[in-house]
């Protein structure tokens, strides 16, 4: 659910940004999906960890509403949560990455128009 709606926000300040007029529109919405990728990675890092300490909780419990927000309330376990906390880091290492191909793409697209 929170990736659906970090999906929807981007695609939708993308859009903004064209409908604006705002240069780069693209590489601005992967900065922005970056930065809420990061926000996600330190929750659900947290929630890894917090989860690793018998002693921190009665139970096997979710530490903070954003992670609560991303894993939802599906049988949870200390492999479940690093899975989580995994697959959103590699996510956002792939926009790390892909950041400087969509600015080097809309700076080449920028130079055949002018």
């Amino acid at each position: 659910m929170f990736i659906f709606g970090c999906l929807v926000l981007v695609i939708a300040s993308i859009l903004l940004f064209k409908r604006f007029g705002v240069k780069n529109s693209f590489s601005k919405g992967v900065a922005l999906a970056i930065a809420l990728s990061i926000l996600a990675v330190i929750a659900l890092a947290q929630n890894y960890t917090q989860s690793l300490i018998p002693e921190a909780n009665d139970g096997l419990g979710i530490s903070n509403s954003l992670a609560y927000w991303i894993i939802g309330e599906e049988r949870w376990s200390n492999e479940m949560f690093r899975s989580f906390f995994e697959q959103s880091t590699y996510l956002t290492l792939a926009l790390i990455v892909a950041y400087p191909l969509v600015l080097a793409a809309e700076a080449r697209k920028g130079r055949k128009i002018a």
